[in-house]
């Protein structure tokens, strides 16, 4: 009996230290980012916008930034090209996008086997970004906001925090520095 209570001890404390681990704040008011002028995404949980300058105006780059939705794997949901904005709404992964581990996108806390969730979970992601001239060239935004869900498990889903790598990745390939 001890055991088990000793065992069951652990296992709280570590699933209380995951909860407390993660970049994201949940108690956060919903946030609203717009997609266009009349498009909106919301966000219930913290959110952070990465931008980058990057040379060019929004124009020449519009046929980059689509081209690195789809090379990044990432399903274009909504798409203004007056305002030069682009968004992936709920898009889902389990474990990868593409070749690339779903850790170096998003940390979403471990498992109480120290396993990376995000590697481990279903992932749904929604990103969005927009272009905006600036007297430097254009300023790349983007935001991504995440959830993982453990599919063998009637758990609620958690919420995760960005990286930064996939943003990165998309002002790399409108020619910006890769980070």
């Amino acid at each position: 009996m001890q055991i088990r209570r000793s065992l069951f001890t652990v296992t709280v404390l570590a699933i209380a230290g995951c909860a407390t681990g993660s970049l994201v704040n949940q108690q956060q008011d919903p946030i609203m980012v717009m997609v266009g002028s009349s498009a909106t995404l919301q966000y219930k949980q913290d959110v952070r916008v990465l931008t980058q300058n990057v040379a060019g105006t929004p124009a020449e780059l519009w046929a980059k930034l689509n081209a690195a939705y789809s090379n990044l794997g990432l399903p274009v949901t909504a798409r203004d090209s007056t305002a030069f904005a682009l968004a992936a709404q709920n898009a889902q992964f389990m474990g990868r996008i593409g070749q690339t581990p779903m850790s170096r996108i998003v940390d979403c806390g471990v498992t109480p086997f120290g396993t990376q969730r995000a590697n481990a979970y279903r992932v749904w992601l929604s990103v969005a970004t927009q272009l905006q001239p600036s007297s430097k060239g254009t300023t790349v935004r983007t935001s991504l906001a995440a959830t993982a869900r453990d599919q063998n498990s009637s758990t609620a889903p958690v919420q995760c925090g960005s990286t930064g790598a996939l943003e990165a990745d998309i002002a790399a390939a409108l020619g910006g520095q890769s980070q």
